[in-house]
């Protein structure tokens, strides 16, 4: 989808500080074959606050940031993948109460790492089908934490890591345009994170023992082929791309950055960096590396780094890649129409590289 006047005015992250992880590779917590392949340094992990509690910190960020009133946001939308602090809860209606407040609908996005993208498309969709709203408000939160998620050892090919982001979409004005966006899935990957031998269980973390991703994964392989999943991801991605490229009437060509999921390197590799014929230096990955990967936020992080750190200029256009199990992808592309001033001691994606 092609937009005309949807804009973002404000982007908000709260991160903790990073744990290493070369340390938890000597501690026996992540396997020593994992951290060469992955290259990863660092993990984001947080001690105390909740996930939502760092969606409302990142909220009031980027409320602050966008320079609009609570009266003008007509949506708010919470991503998340993890548990959120409480079950059988509305995690949505708690950020709403603690950032914006009002009557406007809050809505829970659970759509894994893709949940960001896919609740920024919604958002604009919002904005572009009611003219009496002005502006929308989407967060992002995780928290991964024994016993129920091993942040080291769940997962294969990338860590998970704590944090929350927060953009504020508007109409009429921002600090840039969002030219366009478009959203796919793949159900025929579904069972890819599903534990097909296990079956369904009555109630969450049944075993008591922490999350196997990594084992489902590997069952998974094992019935399809690491080939056929590797088709699948790449033509889903270009096909996703592709599309959203010409919506915005551009190209790799007139790209330039790229901001893709906080993975490991090998997974960097051949699912983003060989399809899209881009170098590393292209992507913020030095700068997720030190990250990993914080749910649906990362994208809204990546973008957060680039304008903190003084990376884009005006006129830059910025291709921002959601990738979620499912399988589902949303691209975007953004349009830098000024740099706003984000630098001093709130930047929180510097912070992370001990630069603030």
């Amino acid at each position: 989808m092609r937009w005309d006047d949807i804009h973002i005015a404000g982007l908000g992250t709260h991160l903790p500080p990073p744990v290493g992880a070369r340390e938890a590779m000597e501690a026996g917590r992540y396997p020593a074959d994992e951290f060469e392949e992955n290259q990863l340094i660092s993990a984001l992990e947080s001690d105390d606050l909740s996930a939502v509690d760092m969606a409302v910190a990142a909220g009031r960020q980027a409320m602050e940031r966008s320079g609009r009133a609570a009266e003008d946001i007509a949506l708010v939308l919470h991503a998340s993948m993890y548990h959120q602090g409480e079950d059988f809860w509305t995690p949505a209606s708690y950020v709403q109460r603690h950032t914006v407040g009002g009557t406007a609908p809050a809505i829970h996005v659970d759509h894994a790492s893709n949940g960001g993208m896919a609740a920024l498309e919604l958002a604009a969709s919002w904005l572009n089908g009611r003219t009496d709203a002005s502006a929308a408000l989407v967060s992002t939160g995780d928290r991964y934490a024994l016993p129920g998620f091993d942040r080291w050892y769940s997962d294969s090919g990338q860590v998970f890591a704590d944090g929350a982001t927060a953009l504020v979409l508007s109409r009429g004005s921002g600090f840039a345009r969002l030219l366009a966006t478009h959203s796919t899935s793949d159900p025929e990957l579904e069972d890819a994170y599903r534990d097909v031998d296990g079956g369904f269980t009555p109630v969450p973390h049944a075993t008591g023992k922490p999350l196997d991703l990594r084992g489902r994964k590997r069952r998974y392989m094992k019935r399809v082929g690491h080939d056929f999943v590797v088709e699948r991801l790449v033509t889903g991605l270009l096909a996703n791309t592709e599309h959203t490229l010409a919506e915005a009437d551009t190209s790799m060509d007139g790209i330039a950055r790229v901001v893709v999921p906080n993975v490991g390197r090998e997974l960097l590799e051949w699912e983003f960096l060989t399809p899209y014929k881009i170098d590393v230096e292209r992507t913020v990955w030095d700068w997720g590396r030190r990250t990993c990967h914080i749910g649906g936020g990362d994208q809204f992080a990546g973008l957060t780094h680039l304008l903190e750190s003084g990376q884009l200029q005006p006129g830059d256009q910025v291709l921002v890649v959601g990738v979620g199990i499912g399988f589902s992808w949303t691209t975007a592309v953004v349009q830098v129409d000024e740099v706003p001033d984000w630098t001093g001691p709130d930047a929180g994606t510097l912070r992370v590289l001990g630069r603030a």
